[in-house]
């Protein structure tokens, strides 16, 4: 054993926290990660290059190629895996890791060594994911998301494999403070009631029969438009000169037969339907949500690749509830955190949003769990809301109608090139093709009119009934969207910041957009389109005393102290703070 290999069993937490050695990776506690990484690393680009190496070689052998070109290719493979592996292996002599009493601390890199030491307290969520081929291994790989900002070597931490059960240490590890300090106490632990004396609390598992839902979601249109995209590409390897003519042949049959169009649509969006339910069920097999004792919520889910992440309850700030329009008319939502720390993105390859805390499922199951997340009886997002005013669909109508000017005369600008392209067509076309030139234009506008102006009015629509807002008891909850509706229910102890903004065109309405900043999420929750007097009261109902002094009140309304939240055009207006 060498000097610097970790003791087995051994605390490293009891590491003082000090400043960073000058010898790489000494002083006490430091760990390495797991010798299997490069083990890993060799079956991994294993597993990718013998099958692509013995592909090419047959594929080499049946083209008439030499023998001289079958070993060019046995020995990419044995080079393209050989490499990474040597390189891992250096990468793994090189990196050492530690917690100490409040810090974690990570020296890696080969040509150029890093040194990272990141306060605990600033330590959001821990993800354990445990790809298929490190299984075999007993290993997993660990994301760590911090607070640092831009610049700090950026907001995820990455050990790449660690044991099993050294990732549960971590893990568990990584996310504990100080339970004896009161102020550090996470919400949902044994002692405010929420939680089991010492268990983890359920509150969500997969039912399969969820995974029905996928091929209604809005991706399967476009995994079928891929998956006719793959198509070409494998016909293409028979030749691009037999793929151009296969697609010309089909465009000729489509010509002819207008009608064949429908039982293609049909096997395209069938065929994403597929595919949507298959990545859904990946992503999401073996789903559940606990409640941990030690204050976290627990995510874990993945078929090929099992993902286990782990949220801190204190940085949550709140729930998020999206439903795009498949989804409501089939009864579905989805749930998302608003937490600190928690990116939107996904990780590498990982199609699943990190802040997203379950697939898709019923509406009504969807609003227990969000409940459930914030710790309350009844889910805030599920309470009814104050509409917005006329003027707000207004905007959208004139929307609707400029974009439908603009198709109208795009159309009819592409006139005369329709009317060229049509004379190429059969016969029973060239009529509208010879037409004049007036009567061309009038066409071309009309079609592009109709082919946007309905789906614009329908936008319009859907998207002022989408509008919403409320506060409630601990919580500002807003919608908005009209193809993805989105229901935000942010905690107000969260916002700290506002922001009033005007278009010319909002002033000239009366209405203003109103968005609360904070640290969680994307940062920012907007009500856009609400009347000024209403969006003032609304902000200053949210967090009483930020906005007060910059507002000015009616005298009738400070005698009689009306309500914060109310509908008045313009009642309460912005103006300087008292005295100024």
């Amino acid at each position: 054993m060498s000097a610097h290999a970790p003791v087995p069993g051994a605390d490293t937490d009891s590491a003082p926290d000090s400043a960073p050695d000058s010898d790489f990776g000494s002083g006490s506690g430091w760990r390495r990660l797991s010798p299997l990484t490069v083990w890993a690393w060799a079956l991994g680009l294993g597993a990718v290059a013998v099958p692509g190496s013995a592909a090419g070689t047959v594929l080499v052998r049946l083209g008439g190629g030499s023998w001289l070109w079958v070993a060019l290719i046995v020995l990419g493979a044995a080079a393209g895996t050989a490499l990474p592996t040597a390189v891992a292996a250096l990468r793994w002599s090189r990196t050492r890791y530690r917690i100490s009493g409040r810090r974690l601390e990570i020296r890696t890199g080969v040509a150029a060594v890093s040194y990272r030491s990141v306060p605990r307290e600033r330590i959001r969520s821990v993800d354990v994911a445990v790809p298929l081929w490190m299984r075999p291994l007993g290993l997993c790989a660990l994301s760590i998301g911090t607070a640092e900002q831009a610049g700090s070597g950026g907001a995820q931490i990455r050990l790449s494999a660690v044991r099993r059960d050294e990732g549960e240490r971590l893990r568990a590890r990584l996310l504990l403070r100080d339970p004896a300090d009161p102020a550090q106490a996470p919400a949902g632990s044994a002692g405010d009631g929420r939680s089991g004396a010492g268990t983890a609390r359920e509150l969500v598992r997969l039912r399969p029969v969820w995974l029905g839902y996928a091929p209604v979601s809005a991706a399967a249109p476009a995994l079928g438009a891929a998956a006719v995209g793959a198509a070409f590409n494998v016909l293409s390897l028979a030749g691009r000169d037999r793929a151009d003519a296969a697609v010309a042949a089909v465009y000729g049959q489509v010509l002819d037969r207008p009608l064949l169009l429908l039982p293609g649509v049909a096997a395209a969006l069938l065929v994403g339907a597929a595919a949507a339910a298959a990545v859904q069920a990946e992503a999401w097999w073996g789903y559940r949500v606990d409640r941990e004792p030690d204050g976290t919520l627990r995510l874990q889910r993945g078929l090929v690749t099992t993902t286990s992440l782990s949220l801190e309850e204190r940085r949550l700030r709140g729930v998020e509830l999206r439903r795009a329009l498949p989804q409501r008319w089939f009864g579905a939502a989805r749930v998302r955190a608003v937490a600190t720390g928690l990116a939107a993105e996904g990780g590498r390859g990982d199609p699943v949003p990190r802040n997203a805390l379950s697939p898709d499922l019923p509406h009504r199951r969807a609003l227990a769990l969000s409940a459930a997340v914030v710790g309350e009886s009844e889910s805030p997002a599920a309470a009814p809301l104050r509409s917005h005013p006329r003027a707000a669909l207004r905007r959208r109508v004139v929307r609707a109608l400029a974009g439908t000017a603009v198709a109208a005369a795009a159309g009819a600008g592409l006139a005369p090139a329709a009317q060229w392209a049509l004379a190429q067509t059969p016969a029973g076309m060239r009529a509208l093709a010879e037409a004049d030139t007036a009567t061309a234009l009038a066409a071309g506008a009309s079609a592009g009119a109709l082919a946007v102006g309905p789906p614009l009015a329908g936008w319009a629509v859907s998207a002022y009934r989408g509008l919403g807002h409320t506060v409630l008891p601990g919580y500002l909850v807003t919608r908005t969207g009209a193809f993805v509706r989105t229901t935000v229910a942010l905690r107000r102890e969260g916002i700290i910041g506002w922001r009033i903004s005007r278009s010319p065109f909002q002033r000239r309405a009366g209405l203003a957009t109103v968005t609360a900043t904070t640290a969680a999420g994307p940062g920012r929750f907007s009500v856009p389109d609400v009347a000024l007097g209403t969006g003032l009261r609304l902000a200053d109902a949210s967090v009483p005393g930020l906005l007060g002094r910059f507002l000015v009140r009616p005298a009738a309304e400070r005698f009689t102290g009306v309500g914060a939240a109310g509908s008045g055009r313009g009642a309460v207006s912005a103006g300087p703070p008292n005295g100024r």
